[in-house]
């Protein structure tokens, strides 16, 4: 990735995350701006290492993504975490956010492997859908060539109509009640091989 798609992505992922309630719940509420981007540079430098950032051929929207198997964090990312949290997130949230996003990764289905869409977002104001048509035929090409599922979870109400509308099954919905937030499960089984 050159450093110029590297900052349209950084620009569309914090984008993503201001407009994200649970994002928004935790960060610190001095320098917001600051938060997010070092929110977004964290998720960027983990993804990163899985081949799981795809930029759409108009670089109007970005996809974060990982399969469950490929997820697994070395020393180094617990640091970047920690120095992330300890920079852009509200000390009062660490232990809210740690049992939250434990509770979350509980209610998801039990499956072996699956992909994981971490974030979505699209340049704001954007009213083209071509980012987000190319976004969808790589993510459901990889779920057929892979024979995965696809997970994801929204905090943001008026996406779900979207995700239901490219094929997407909201399976659990979960009130966050002391977030004061609800989560949305979605999944897109994995459709079976075609038989030549």
């Amino acid at each position: 990735m050159n450093q110029t798609d590297r900052e349209i992505i950084i620009s569309i992922v914090s984008s993503a995350f201001e407009q994200n309630p649970r994002a928004v719940a935790m960060m610190k509420k001095k320098n917001p701006s600051r938060s997010v981007r070092l929110m977004t540079e964290y998720a960027y430098q983990l993804v990163e290492k899985f081949d799981g950032i795809y930029l759409s051929k108009d670089k109007t929207t970005v996809l974060f993504y990982y399969k469950k198997s490929q997820y697994k964090r070395k020393l180094i990312d617990y640091i970047r975490y920690l120095r992330m949290f300890m920079k852009a997130i509200r000390p009062s949230q660490l232990f809210p956010t740690l049992k939250r996003e434990k509770h979350i990764v509980s209610l998801r289905p039990d499956y072996e492997d699956y992909i994981y869409v971490w974030v979505l977002g699209s340049v704001p104001n954007n009213k083209s859908l071509n980012g987000l048509s190319d976004i969808r035929d790589h993510l459901f090409g990889l779920s057929e060539k892979l024979q995965l599922p696809i997970l994801i979870e929204t905090t943001v109400e008026k996406v779900l109509k979207l995700y239901r509308y490219v094929g997407f099954e909201e399976y659990h919905k979960w009130e966050d009640t002391e977030a004061g937030i609800n989560v949305w499960f979605l999944e897109r089984k994995v459709n079976p091989p075609k038989r030549a």
